[in-house]
């Protein structure tokens, strides 16, 4: 994967976001969340991914819902830290 990545994917009930990946040099990544609720705007994140070759980047971005490290820093970005 060269190019930019552009999909969107269901995380959770009803949030979604639109994910960008872009390549930022050999096994560098960043990972863009525009995220939605309701199809409403809810805020943007963005993750580094440093050490990933393509492969397994696009993989991280087409399954997010699956990684509970970056749900939670969703989670507590959205509705803040909790218990």
């Amino acid at each position: 994967m060269g190019d930019n990545l552009d999909l969107i994917t269901a995380l959770e009930g009803r949030l979604k976001a639109a994910v960008n990946l872009s390549p930022r040099g050999e096994q560098r990544w960043v990972m863009t969340l525009r995220l939605l609720y309701d199809g409403h705007p809810a805020g943007n994140l963005s993750f580094n991914l440093d050490g990933y070759d393509a492969g397994e980047a696009e993989a991280l971005a087409r399954n997010i819902p699956h990684h509970p490290g970056l749900m939670r820093e969703i989670d507590e970005y959205l509705w803040g830290e909790s218990d």
